[in-house]
């Protein structure tokens, strides 16, 4: 690894893609379901990568050639590039995963950071055991703290990336129904994501714990920061949430009173950095959702809250909740896309988050997929998104607002772009 990391350049950094390869690169020629990155090796060389890492000489590829890197697995050789300059660049790692809301976190804790350091974050949702240490191996030498996020859909897969990322602080989200059956269930969800505490806990690193979870106040050790006892919190007519800790207020751009939990974190790591309130304020006001996480949108005659670029039971049944408080349920549609990776405890889920709906008073809803179609409902519901906006084509929805959630793969942005051409 010393021989590879030698040849390593942050400046110039790696390429597991030989279609986006910039010259000077390391390509990694990873496996994945359906290709083999070997076989793109010798065209990455062509275009200019210094070096190509490979766990398979296929033809076209001299082995004497120094640029040449074999190895038994090339997804373990970037995995420990990527621990190695994590090591040499030798600062804070703030470390996060949890059932929801990961990736809001995320951006929350940068933006925050950002307004004293210079701050690497994940860049999107690139939280696995490839993208977290493509993203690791992206750090600079002027780059002060990095705030990784984590992701996982079974056991053991947080443990692996906190040994790559190596954070000081960690955070967990949440414990909620979210990828039960990669998991086993729910006790397997926290025995899962409370892999980044086990980690922290050898590592004598922080744990950020609320103080108000009592199961991850038992998972977890100190040293920790217990944050979120003196927090008050307020929302604007959409359900634009406002936190106000000491003397300071902060309006937020997230809406729904499920993420309290989450500003809190952010001033509380804030503090931890030393930041003053001032510039913790500021940094939450600058982080705006986008690409479908929670985010109002004017669409054509309506006002669409568009939540859809993932769910599961328990991120669904806070918005659900959040929205019934908020919005005439005379002038609301509800469109709840099916949830996925739930296993044995799918037909369940689904029936529980209908009559979770039902219980709350909402009177008009679309259900997309065939899980919520199999359920017991007195809703409208059709099998698939394409069949949603054929529906809508021929007969705009008569609402004011419209509230969106579903799974990703749902693809649920597909029928409100048919609200944008009903107008």
């Amino acid at each position: 690894m010393d021989q590879l990391y030698a040849r390593f350049d942050a400046r110039v950094g790696v390429c597991s893609d030989s279609r986006s390869l910039a010259s000077g690169q390391i390509f990694f020629a990873l496996r994945g379901g359906n290709f083999n990155g070997n076989l793109f090796a010798p065209k990455a060389l062509d275009l200019g990568a210094s070096t190509v890492v490979v766990d398979e000489l296929v033809e076209g590829l001299n082995p004497s050639d120094p640029r040449v890197v074999l190895v038994p697995d090339v997804l373990i050789a970037l995995q420990d590039l990527a621990r190695t300059h994590r090591r040499a660049w030798g600062k804070t790692v703030v470390g996060l995963t949890g059932s929801n809301g990961k990736t809001t976190a995320k951006e929350l804790f940068a933006h925050v950071l950002s307004q004293q350091f210079d701050v690497l974050a994940t860049y999107g949702n690139l939280n696995n055991h490839i993208g977290v240490p493509l993203t690791l191996l992206k750090l600079q030498p002027e780059h002060e703290v990095a705030v990784i996020e984590m992701g996982a859909n079974h056991q053991g897969e947080i443990a692996e990336l906190a040994s790559i990322a190596e954070p000081n602080l960690g955070y967990v989200t949440n414990f909620g129904l979210a990828h039960l059956e990669g998991f086993g269930g729910p006790e397997g969800v926290i025995r899962g994501k409370s892999e980044l505490y086990r980690y922290l806990n050898t590592s004598q690193g922080t744990a950020m714990v609320y103080y108000g979870d009592a199961r991850q106040l038992a998972e977890s050790r100190e040293p920790r920061i217990v944050f979120g006892s003196g927090d008050t919190f307020t929302a604007d007519e959409e359900g634009r949430m406002a936190i106000t800790w000491r003397e300071t207020t902060a309006k937020s751009h997230l809406i729904g009173d499920f993420q309290d939990r989450a500003l809190s974190a952010a001033v509380a790591l804030g503090t931890h950095f030393g930041l003053n309130d001032s510039a913790i304020a500021c940094g939450i006001d600058a982080y705006v959702p986008q690409n479908n996480r929670g985010e109002w949108r004017s669409v054509g005659a309506y006002r669409v809250f568009m939540d859809a670029y993932n769910a599961n039971p328990s991120s669904m049944e806070a918005s659900i909740r959040n929205a019934a408080q908020r919005l005439n349920p005379d002038s609301t549609i509800y469109v709840a896309g099916d949830l996925f990776e739930l296993g044995d405890y799918a037909a369940e889920a689904h029936q529980r988050m209908v009559d979770f709906m039902t219980e709350l008073g909402v009177t008009h809803a679309v259900l997309v997929g065939p899980l919520f179609a199999a359920t017991k409902h007195p809703f409208v519901a059709v099998a698939t998104t394409e069949e949603l906006c054929a529906l809508w084509t021929s007969n705009p929805p008569k609402a004011a607002q419209i509230w969106v959630k579903g799974s990703r793969g749902m693809a649920l942005e597909k029928a409100v772009a048919v609200l944008d051409q009903s107008a």
